[in-house]
Formats: structure tokens, C-alpha cells, sequence
């Protein structure tokens, strides 16, 4: 299929931890069992209920570790996620049966997630709902990829879309959406800045998913918001059909 071809089918990109995975206790069990195995003090709960979504590299210099000592965290974490921590989430209510229409109204569906490849796989096997995306957008396994403008642009890719970057990449600060003429049928789905800046790096519009991790300032910066899953298809469809 030409690119021109797919550009003017709708395209959906969802981010996974925040917006279809429940998955912040999980996350925060493994940071704290990673950092009290490297010898480093845990946060307080004001930052760990701030690290779903970001890449944790990130979130790792964020807590003040140097260079050595992020991936020696890192190592920790992933040891954490690889004996099960991964599996501690569940998928909010709501999304297999969205999903499903979204795929009979022939949208095309595809993850854009900073949560790595293999466990971004088996948290959709998890849920069951594997099947219904075309594409399963990531971070990489090897951290190649890992910042969500990287992951959309190489989703992007995946799908046959075009991926100019049409302004820099700076989430938690206001940016405009810009504009994609050949991305006007894309929509990105996200609890964060970072899923929200990272959209507007190529002029896809962005529904914020209240009901994750983010903040209301955060929620600020999308093009639209929903407050439940249950109304996100009308909010989708309003952008979609929007001139």
C-alpha cells in the first residue's frame, strides 16, 4: 500500500502504561525493589506516583543517579519485571470492546509506547488484545529507542505513514499541535506530556486519558480530553471528523 493510500485511512496510536494498563503499582514495586537492591534511597510518594510513562532512564536521572549508577538500576528493574513483576497491572475497563469497533469501522490501530517491545507484547497477550493492533509501536528492547517522539516516529514507519518533525520535543511545556495535512486522519491516545508532545512533534492531534497518570496541567497541553474510556470514542471521532 502507497502512502498516500494509507494516509487516508484513520489511524489511532495508543500509548500502553496510563491509558490501556493500570500499571503504576507494578511499576513503582520494581523501582523500589531496584533501588533498595543498588543501595539507593526511594522517593517519596509524590515522585513515584509520577513514574508511569516516561522512560525510566529518565526517570532514574530525574532521582539523581549518575550515569553507572542508572544502569546498574536498570539492570535491578529489569530482573525485577523479568521474575513477574511485569504482570502486575490490569487493563481498564472499557478497551477490548473500543478497540474491536475501532477495527470494524476500519480504523487502523497501533501502540505507541515507551514501555519496551517484549514486555509492551506480553502486556497486550495479558489482556488478550494482541490481535487488534496492526502495529506494536515501542521502545526497543536493546534502549535504542526509547524517548515517545522516537517511538511514534518509528511507529509512524511501521505503519507506511510519513514522520516530519515539524517542532522539537518538550513535553511538560505548552506546545501547539502543529499541523500534518498527511497525518490529519492520526490521533494519538496518552495519560502524559510526553505521549502529547511527542504528537505534536509531528502535527498529530492528542486525546489526554484522564483517567492515567498525568496531571490536569498535563491534560492542558492535548487537543482534546476524555474523561473515561467510555466516552474516548466520541471524542476520537469529534478530531476524526473535525476539518
Amino acid at each position: 500500500m502507497s502512502t498516500s493510500e494509507t494516509t487516508t485511512q484513520p489511524t489511532i496510536l495508543i500509548d500502553v502504561d496510563g491509558t490501556l494498563s493500570a500499571s503504576l503499582p507494578g511499576i513503582q514495586a520494581g523501582l523500589r525493589d531496584a533501588l533498595t537492591s543498588t543501595g539507593h534511597p526511594i522517593p517519596d510518594e509524590a515522585f513515584m506516583s509520577t513514574i508511569a510513562g516516561p522512560p525510566l532512564l529518565e526517570t532514574l536521572e530525574r532521582i539523581g543517579l549518575d550515569d553507572e549508577q542508572q544502569l546498574e538500576t536498570l539492570a535491578a528493574y529489569r530482573a525485577h519485571q523479568e521474575a513477574g513483576g511485569w504482570s502486575v497491572t490490569h487493563m481498564y475497563d472499557g478497551w477490548p470492546g473500543l478497540l474491536k469497533k475501532w477495527r470494524n469501522d476500519g480504523i487502523r490501530l497501533a501502540t505507541a509506547t515507551s514501555k519496551g517491545h517484549r514486555y509492551t507484547r506480553k502486556t497486550l497477550e495479558l489482556f488478550g488484545i494482541l490481535d487488534l493492533f496492526e502495529v506494536i509501536g515501542s521502545a526497543s528492547d536493546d534502549g535504542a529507542r526509547r524517548a515517545k517522539d522516537d517511538v511514534i516516529e518509528y511507529t509512524l514507519g511501521e505503519l507506511g505513514l510519513p514522520a516530519e518533525r515539524l517542532q522539537g520535543y518538550e513535553p511538560g511545556e505548552t506546545s501547539g499541535s502543529g499541523s500534518a495535512d498527511a497525518l490529519h486522519n492520526v490521533i494519538m491516545i496518552g495519560d502524559r506530556s510526553h505521549d502529547i508532545a511527542g504528537a505534536h512533534v509531528f502535527g498529530i492531534r492528542c486525546v489526554a486519558a484522564a483517567w492515567g497518570y498525568g496531571t490536569a496541567e498535563e491534560w492542558d497541553q492535548a487537543d482534546a480530553v476524555a474523561l473515561s474510556p467510555d466516552e474516548l470514542d466520541s471524542v476520537v471521532q469529534q478530531l476524526l471528523l473535525a476539518p
